[in-house]
């Protein structure tokens, strides 16, 4: 039992990582019992030695105590509210000194008790030194009541990181062979107050006693962690904007005062020390020794700074290894970083000015302007440009590399490059391709790290129809027309067409369908002009050149999503040779060319959507006959040419006089020129598709058979007896007759064409039927009829 003695308080946890470390009450001759005795390993200390830091840790952390009372059971340096013991480690003896050294901490004439270390031998001794004090010591208080006590004994000798407040202490142990150095003394114990009297001003840090080579140990410091602006990401950018002294005046209004005359001393106003900040290398760090400040005990850059002070306390929860990058405080560090304009600002351009590096930079220009790139939001993770859709069109809008570049080409429903690309040095205006895709997604993974292939092509599809082209419209909106009528005499002039009103119009109401096309996608026209005459007069270079570039001759589809994207980018389509297709071919042309929009998926669309046509169709032809169908012919306006001497050249004059023709039918469509023909006109087009159709050679002998007579009895009579009757064999047979009234294909194929009902086939009766539907007076039934001998059919019944 000690004569000296007194409770005291420590907070004591099982292992350094412990986020509690509870306070406990005993005893100071208690404690001093608890060191006498040491957890001995199975190592030998050679052993030991030999091992990695990290398992050497691991071995001596056998629990550990701070000598004092903790907030929140936290370890922190603001957490400290009072130290009943002193803890100082003495890690720098002299080889031999051991008993020097416990000489002169007996001369000290208080209470304390020694313990060594795990890693303690005679010739590298290491003793750790605890000294009870009269009263519980403050926060403030105890760096310069260990100072001066270490000085003492010999401050040289200590740990530079021994007087933090914080500073825990393992409980002792040692390896398996190793000599384990306890002493203590029963004294009164150590005067407090009496030990700050001997400074003039205990709170003036610049009084404290300093280990020598305190300020190589902070730049040795300073050298490890190495110079922060030259760090890359958000720490990097953050210390380049604000060092030291900016990052108090912004972030840390009042946290520090400066002191008079020494302008890299500073005084942490929450505490009650003064001076104790001291600020290195013209503001690039700064260690304090303020025992209550946040940053105490540790060199701070300026964003560890301002972390410490601001969020230091999101890290109460998190283990003490977890690196500084893992704990919360640095997430909300990051953040608030990143919420500055000029550090987001630093962050993207030095990222963009190194990125580009890899690219052809010689196409920006050293005056291009970046303050763009303060707009793009950052990671506050990574330091990096976020990947969000924003970002992606900020880039696009702003980028030298890619500014202007993209566009979207209203007219042929796709996307248009407009100049050369990191990707793609080609200057002339191009198709946006899957290529450019690519290149796309690589520029914006190596420039801004940046990826996600759905929001880069939202992005594109975004950016491209805030930039419409609409090259035709450009066209037709720029001409002035000079007054001179040409475009009624187009196929006249040019190709030698009959001079007539029909003629005319056909041109004249075609070329201002187009027009109105491109000036109103989608607007109903469904008529196609055919062009028919001799080859080599020029019909087909009549249309390319009144098409300029955006003239095709490719349809070779009129069917599904091929051929609506196929007529995207075209006006003048030139439909060539129709009577080269057959009945189904020419009904597919028919329907595809009745529609107002076209049905597709557009590039960068996800989904199908209805696009209005802005084309028109023409058709060429060195037949006479080439209108199939007796059906849907309304649809052509055929217009014979080569039949009288050409007043101008299509090969030489046509090229010269293309854009007044275009602004005479773009005058005409603001007249409301109809895109029909009307009364005589639309006749003489009837007439016109009849002269034009396909001859077939039967229509005659069926036209001619069904208005023959038939003996009042037809109905009942046999095939054979009506074959014989048509043969003559009854034609002394002078009974009464009369007009049929009803007729069918089997009836014309037996008895008309002399074929055999079993060898009639489907396109017979097609042919039959389509023949007898153009015969005037007739018109097909409703239902089946009873047809004598053929029984019941369904067939045609004459209009009375």
């Amino acid at each position: 039992m000690l004569i000296n003695n007194r409770k005291i308080t420590i907070s004591a946890a099982g292992n350094r990582r412990a986020t509690r470390w509870p306070a406990q009450t005993l005893y100071w001759s208690e404690f001093v019992e608890r060191l006498k005795t040491p957890v001995r390993g199975t190592e030998t200390l050679t052993e030991y030695l030999r091992l990695p830091k990290s398992r050497q840790d691991d071995l001596k952390d056998v629990g550990g105590f701070v000598g004092g009372l903790l907030k929140d059971d936290r370890r922190k340096a603001s957490n400290v509210i009072g130290r009943d013991i002193i803890t100082l480690d003495l890690d720098n003896i002299p080889a031999g000194d051991t008993q020097d050294v416990l000489r002169r901490i007996e001369a000290l004439g208080c209470a304390y008790v020694v313990y060594s270390t795990r890693k303690h031998e005679e010739a590298k001794p290491r003793l750790r030194v605890i000294i009870p004090g009269n009263r519980t010591i403050t926060a403030d208080e105890y760096e310069p009541l260990a100072r001066k006590l270490a000085s003492i004994i010999g401050i040289e000798l200590c740990d530079p990181s021994t007087f933090e407040a914080s500073r825990l202490m393992y409980w002792p142990s040692c390896c398996s062979d190793s000599q384990y150095v306890y002493q203590y003394g029963d004294k009164p114990f150590l005067d407090v107050d009496g030990l700050l009297a001997m400074y003039k001003d205990w709170r003036n840090v610049a009084e404290w006693p300093e280990i020598p080579g305190v300020q190589q140990t902070h730049a040795k410091l300073a050298a490890k962690q190495g110079d922060p602006t030259a760090k890359a990401g958000i720490v990097g950018a953050f210390c380049k904007v604000y060092d030291i002294y900016k990052a108090m005046d912004t972030f840390l209004p009042g946290v520090y005062a400066p002191c008079d005359g020494k302008p890299d001393r500073y005084t942490y106003t929450g505490g009650s020390t003064t001076g104790g900040a001291i600020v290195y290398d013209n503001g690039t760090f700064l260690y304090s020794h303020h025992a209550t400040d946040p940053a105490g005990g540790q060199l701070v850059n300026a964003f560890d700074l301002v972390r410490l002070h601001k969020f230091g306390e999101l890290d109460d929860e998190a283990k003490p290894d977890t690196p500084t990058n893992k704990l919360p405080s640095y997430a909300a560090m990051c953040e608030l970083a990143v919420s500055d304009a000029q550090v987001v600002a630093l962050l993207n351009q030095e990222r963009y000015e190194k990125a580009t590096q890899d690219f052809a930079v010689s196409t920006v220009s050293q005056d291009d302007n970046t303050n763009w790139i303060s707009k793009l939001q950052v990671s506050t993770t990574t330091g990096m440009p976020a990947k969000t859709t924003d970002n992606i069109l900020i880039i696009l809008e702003n980028d030298p590399l890619l500014k202007g570049k993209l566009a979207f080409d209203e007219f042929a429903n796709r996307g248009l490059v407009l100049g050369p690309l990191p990707w793609d040095p080609r200057t002339e205006r191009r198709q946006w391709t899957d290529v450019d895709d690519a290149g796309l997604r690589h520029y914006l993974e190596h420039t801004y790290k940046i990826t996600g292939k759905d929001r880069i092509f939202d992005a594109i599809a975004l950016c491209a129809h805030k930039h419409l082209i609409n090259d035709v419209k450009d066209y037709l909106t720029s001409l002035e027309w000079d007054g001179i009528k040409r475009l009624d005499t187009l196929l006249i002039d040019y190709l030698g067409a009959e001079d007539t009103p029909y003629t005319r119009a056909v041109i004249r109401k075609s070329l201002t369908a187009a027009v109105a096309r491109v000036m109103t996608p989608g607007v109903k026209y469904d008529f196609v002009p055919i062009i028919a005459g001799p080859q080599g007069i020029g019909k087909s270079t009549f249309l390319r050149i009144l098409g300029r570039q955006w003239f095709s001759d490719s349809l070779t589809t009129f069917e599904g999503k091929e051929a609506s994207e196929m007529v995207q980018g075209v006006w003048i389509n030139e439909l060539g040779e129709l009577n080269g297709l057959n009945r189904s071919e020419i009904n597919a042309v028919k329907q595809f060319i009745s529609r107002t929009d076209d049905i597709y998926r557009e590039p960068y669309g996800r989904r199908t959507g209805r696009y209005p046509r802005r084309c028109v169709f023409f058709g060429t032809t060195n037949d006479a006959e080439f209108l199939r169908d007796k059906t849907g012919n309304r649809r052509f306006w055929p217009v014979d040419v080569g039949i009288q001497p050409v007043k101008k050249d299509v090969f030489n004059d046509l090229e010269n006089e293309v854009d007044q023709i275009w602004a005479e039918a773009f005058v005409h469509w603001q007249l409301g020129e109809p895109l029909y023909l009307t009364g005589e006109i639309a006749a003489e087009a009837k007439r016109e598709q009849e002269a034009h159709e396909e001859s077939n050679a039967k229509e005659g002998i069926i036209q001619e058979f069904v208005e023959r007579r038939v003996p009042l009895d037809w109905e009942k009579r046999t095939l054979n007896e009506r074959r014989l009757y048509w043969a003559g064999e009854f034609g002394r047979d002078t009974g009464e007759t009369m007009e049929r009234d009803r007729i069918c294909a089997a009836e014309i194929w037996c008895e008309c064409l002399g074929g055999d009902i079993k060898y009639m086939k489907r396109s017979d009766v097609l042919e039959i039927n389509s023949i007898l539907a153009n015969i005037p007076g007739w018109r097909r039934s409703k239902g089946a009829f009873r047809f004598g001998c053929y029984g019941k059919q369904r067939g045609f019944i004459k209009i009375k």
